[in-house]
C-alpha cells in the first residue's frame, strides 16, 4: 500500500503540473474539469492508499477490487482531462461522458468487490 500511495502522490501531482501547464497556453479560458483535474486522483487514490496503509487493522483490498478501483479512477481522471481540454478549446464529445460514466461503474464495481471481500472475510472468521 505505501508504494501505491506513492504513485498515487504522484499521479496527483503531474495532474497539478499538468493543469498549471496548460492554464498558461489556455488564453484565458478556463474549465473546472481541468482547473480541479488534481482532486481525481488525490480523492480517489491517495485518500484511500493513506486510509489503509495508516490503519492495518482493517483488511485491505484484494488483487481484483484494486484492478477495478484503480482502473475507473484512471477512466475518470482521463475524462475529466479531455472534457477540460475540450471545454477549452470549444468542443465536445460524446466518447468523453461515456468514458466517465463507465469510469463510476468500475469504482462502484470495485467497492462492490470490497464490500463483498470483507463480508465473506468476517464470516469465515
Amino acid at each position: 500500500m505505501r508504494r501505491a500511495l506513492f504513485v498515487s502522490a504522484c499521479c496527483t501531482l503531474f495532474c497539478l503540473l499538468f493543469y498549471m501547464i496548460y492554464n498558461l497556453f489556455s488564453h484565458g479560458v478556463h474549465s473546472p474539469f481541468m482547473t480541479f483535474l488534481f482532486v481525481w486522483p488525490l480523492v480517489l487514490c491517495v485518500l484511500p492508499c493513506a486510509f489503509f496503509t495508516f490503519l492495518p487493522q482493517i483488511p485491505g483490498p484484494g488483487l481484483l477490487c484494486r484492478l477495478m478501483w484503480n482502473t475507473g479512477a484512471a477512466m475518470v481522471t482521463v475524462s475529466s482531462l479531455l472534457r477540460g481540454v475540450f471545454d477549452i478549446a470549444g468542443n465536445s464529445s460524446v466518447y468523453q461522458t461515456a468514458m466517465m460514466a463507465a469510469g463510476f461503474v468500475m469504482l462502484f464495481a470495485g467497492l462492490i468487490l470490497y464490500i463483498a471481500g470483507v463480508v465473506l472475510l468476517n464470516n469465515s472468521k
